[in-house]
């Protein structure tokens, strides 16, 4: 996902041209971003996972000592 608001001014007819470098620059620095959400999302979806197992292994823990 790229920004490019920053690329073109609405109340500038003209777009500012910036060198190879700072195009790197910047796409590196959003995928550095997005790599960093997704990383987060896993971590809170292996939280609710690792809950969701626990639950499960109480439940058949009281099941068991109903036996």
């Amino acid at each position: 996902m790229t920004n490019t608001t920053g690329l073109i001014h609405p109340n500038n007819a003209e777009m500012r041209m910036y060198p190879t470098e700072e195009l790197i620059r910047i796409h590196r620095k959003e995928m550095m971003a997005e790599a960093e959400r997704q990383r987060e999302v896993r971590s809170m979806a292996a939280g609710r996972r690792w809950r969701a197992i626990a639950r499960y292994a109480a439940r058949r823990a009281e099941s068991a000592e109903q036996r």
